[in-house]
């Protein structure tokens, strides 16, 4: 259950990847880019494989299921507005982990204003670090204000009831605020790799005891303060953020400019799975969903006792994931990729 903070790691790698091209041009004195390229590309990235998926889940719940299409959390879903009601927050009741993508593109739309407030006010590198950072302490303090004023209401409310449940559950903790903190320790991290670069830094033995530092802090955070499902006891964020975050933030700058480590991270079998991740990630918990629903009611939360029999589905959940993916990416993903980028590149 622990590993619930992947999805912390997600939004971090996320803001960290989509922040480079500004800090490159913010660092380097180039050409900003372009917003309209910068939606294009976004949103060919994410929106043909997450609508596909929506509405593929939300008709095999009708036909396999018996399941009436709730239109509301469809197409708040569709829209990307799931994330800010408990009523919509999950938009498919076969896949829990779509309630993530409505923050993340809400991530999209703000990181470029955020980073532009910056880069258009100052030249200097270490005057954006500090508004950075200052973006971050302004979030962090609004943070108990939402959820003292977004709280919701004790009926019906826990995950006995089911997502709704759930969702009243984690709603206000899991709420924008948190989660762009999350991207834009990201966004320093991409900051902090390119005025590396720029300065000329050598690729060092430090930075990869440095990643080792980081990586343990994060490991140490999670076993220790990690509450399943909870926001943290002191942030009142889910995934200890921002330590977390931050955390994951350095660990990224040391491998970046590690002399071994990055030669471990940089091979063709991760670069293979980044590419199919996406799609693994909006497909797995389908595979699940349909496996404990149709043919094995004990497949949930600690409802395997044979570790025979655990194994074996759980490397038919993650085949059948990646030969989704792979399909996907194949025939819709890429091709819409491809094209994004032909009209971008004009």
């Amino acid at each position: 259950m622990r590993g619930e903070v992947g999805v912390s790691l997600f939004f971090v790698l996320s803001g960290c990847l989509l922040s480079l091209p500004f800090w490159n041009a913010f660092v380097n004195g180039t050409r900003i880019p372009s917003l309209r390229f910068y939606a294009i590309n976004r949103a060919a990235r994410i929106v043909p494989a997450y609508w596909f998926n929506l509405i593929t889940c939300t008709l095999i719940a009708l036909w396999l299921f018996d399941q009436k299409i709730n239109w509301w959390r469809l197409i708040s879903g569709l829209f990307f507005i799931n994330s800010y009601h408990y009523s919509s927050f999950f938009p498919a009741e076969l896949n829990g982990p779509l309630w993530s993508i409505g923050l993340e593109v809400s991530c999209y739309l703000l990181l470029p204003l955020f980073l532009l407030a910056i880069i258009k006010n100052t030249k200097k590198v270490s005057i954006a670090f500090v508004g950075m950072f200052g973006w971050i302490f302004v979030l962090q303090l609004l943070n108990p204000w939402i959820i003292s004023h977004f709280m919701t209401s004790e009926k019906s409310k826990g995950w006995q009831y089911g997502l709704t449940g759930g969702a009243k559950q984690w709603l206000p903790y899991w709420n924008l605020d948190s989660f762009f903190t999350q991207f834009l320790c990201g966004s320093i991290a991409a900051l902090a790799i390119i005025a590396f670069r720029a300065s000329g830094t050598d690729k060092s033995r430090i930075f990869d005891f440095s990643a080792g530092i980081f990586a343990i802090a994060a490991v140490v955070l999670v076993a220790t303060r990690l509450q399943p499902g909870n926001p943290d006891s002191f942030t009142k964020q889910p995934y200890v953020a921002p330590f977390y975050s931050l955390s994951m933030a350095g660990l990224l700058v040391c491998a970046a400019m590690s002399k071994y480590l990055y030669i471990i991270l940089d091979n063709g079998l991760f670069r293979w799975i980044a590419k199919l991740s996406f799609s693994v990630y909006l497909w797995h918990l389908v595979i699940i969903e349909i496996i404990a629903r149709k043919f094995l009611l004990n497949y949930v939360f600690y409802g395997l006792t044979d570790t025979l029999q655990w194994v074996f589905i759980s490397c038919l959940v993650l085949s059948g994931s990646i030969l989704i993916a792979a399909t996907s990416w194949r025939f819709l993903e890429s091709p819409i990729l491809k094209s994004a980028r032909k009209l971008t590149s004009v």
